[in-house]
């Protein structure tokens, strides 16, 4: 059995390319050791002049409380907030030790499933939306 997690956050500035390799480069090394799979979304909202992530990741129960102890304390980011969590029988995103997405606007109205995250409906019961959440970050994986 394993077990993962999906959250939200806001960064606290806006996150370069060259900053979101060193993360992806620091998670894959750390994911591969600890036996974790998953993937990470970013995207600098400009109209409002604040980034987001989006994460899932899986693993065994262990190393995805370690991985959860690190994410909480990283200060590049705040305002983090569970979507989801759980158990799942087999990974979804075994073919990542982490995989990352830079998106911008237009790439976000092509992907299946996607949910504008800064409406009034999305924060109104996000509860709601849970296997959303999932199935968001699945079509962002099956795209590659």
């Amino acid at each position: 059995m394993l077990n993962y997690i999906i959250y939200y956050s806001f960064s606290r500035s806006e996150v370069s390319s060259i900053e979101l390799e060193g993360i992806l480069r620091k998670a894959r090394d750390w994911n591969q050791a600890h036996e974790i799979t998953g993937l990470l979304i970013y995207r600098f909202n400009k109209m409002f002049k604040r980034g987001n992530f989006l994460q899932i990741i899986e693993g065994p129960k262990n190393s995805i409380l370690l991985a959860w102890e690190r994410i909480s304390a990283d200060p590049r980011h705040h305002t983090i907030t569970v979507l989801e969590d759980g158990n799942f029988v087999e990974r979804n995103f075994s073919a990542w030790s982490m995989g990352l997405k830079n998106l911008d606007t237009e790439m976000l109205r092509e992907v299946p499933g996607f949910i504008n995250i800064n409406n009034d409906h999305f924060w109104s019961n996000p509860n709601n939306l849970k296997p959303t959440a999932l199935e968001l970050l699945r079509n962002f994986y099956d795209m590659g």
